[in-house]
C-alpha cells in the first residue's frame, strides 16, 4: 500500500461515517471536524521531526539533518507551507500546515 491508497481509506471513513456520496470530495467534512487529509498530515508530522531533529542537543544528529539532501527537502517542505524559519513554533507549524488545507478546500 502507498500514501494515496491509505489517503483513499481515509477518505472513505469520513464518507462512511457521514453517509457521503462515495463520489464527493470529503474536504468540506475534513474542514469542518478540523480533521487534515491525510497527505496533509504525513506532510504536518514531517516538519514537526525535522524541527526537533534542528533543534537537537546532539551535534551529530543535527549536522546529519544539515545535509544538504536532507535540509533542501526540509526547506521544500516548508515553503510548500509558506513556513519563512525552520525552527518554528509547534502551533505555526501547524496553523500554516491548516491554512494551506483551507485555501484548497474553498
Amino acid at each position: 500500500m502507498n500514501i494515496h491508497d491509505i489517503g483513499t481509506v481515509w477518505n472513505n471513513a469520513f464518507r462512511h461515517i457521514f453517509n457521503c456520496c462515495w463520489h464527493e470530495s470529503v474536504k468540506p467534512l475534513q474542514y469542518f471536524c478540523q480533521s487534515l487529509p491525510l497527505s496533509y498530515l504525513i506532510d504536518e508530522r514531517r516538519l514537526m521531526f525535522f524541527r526537533k531533529l534542528l533543534a537537537h542537543d546532539d551535534i551529530v544528529i543535527r549536522t546529519l539533518v544539515a545535509l544538504p539532501a536532507v535540509y533542501y527537502g526540509y526547506i521544500g517542505l516548508c515553503s510548500k507551507y509558506d513556513i519563512k524559519d525552520p525552527l518554528s513554533s509547534r502551533t505555526y507549524i501547524k496553523s500554516h500546515v491548516f491554512k494551506a488545507f483551507c485555501a484548497s478546500v474553498f
